[in-house]
């Protein structure tokens, strides 16, 4: 898909805060987050890696925007927990955002096959990030990128529900000044 086709496409899109990643990225550019669902240990330890982030973030000068299937009000409370109430959210319970930033659904294997067992068993018992209720597509799996002026920057897709993005890379990217 092209830049144009894209833009025209994110329109239809708005945040439960009014505003598409379109017009949020010709302000500032955004750390876009796609969460796996809401009762993903894995969604959780990065909902938890934000907040210690967010300092980071913000002299980055980024704009977080999280995207996530769930109804906004389970959102509002989830990302309350993680003392992230005041970012950018868009409710996509029917994956089109996903769909359109080409985030993989991944295959049994990849979302909760053997590969996956000592990941979640050390981040649900050992850290203590313990699942909630399976959300609507546990396929799904997880992305950040970087959003700036309606162009992806820099990115990171999960190859598996464990895959988390390593941060420091990520918003160590080259971004224009605006």
């Amino acid at each position: 898909m092209n830049q144009n086709s894209l833009k025209q496409a994110l329109a239809a899109f708005p945040s439960a805060q009014g505003k598409t990643l379109v017009e949020l990225s010709e302000a500032h550019p955004v750390l876009i987050v796609f969460l796996r669902h809401g009762g993903c240990p894995f969604c959780r330890q990065v909902l938890a890696q934000l907040r210690t982030l967010s300092q980071k973030i913000e002299e980055r000068n980024l704009k977080l925007a999280i995207v996530h299937m769930m109804y906004q009000e389970q959102a509002n409370r989830l990302l309350a927990r993680y003392q992230l109430q005041n970012v950018e959210t868009f409710s996509d319970p029917e994956r089109k955002l996903y769909e359109l930033f080409q985030v993989k659904r991944g295959n049994l294997a990849e979302t909760i096959g053997p590969a996956i067992w000592w990941s979640g068993f050390k981040t649900t018992v050992l850290s203590g990030y313990l699942p909630g209720i399976p959300g609507n597509d546990i396929q799904q799996l997880g992305a950040a990128l970087v959003f700036d002026k309606g162009k992806v920057v820099a990115s990171h897709f999960s190859e598996n529900s464990a895959d988390l993005p390593d941060w420091d890379q990520l918003l160590a990217c080259e971004i224009p000044p605006h």
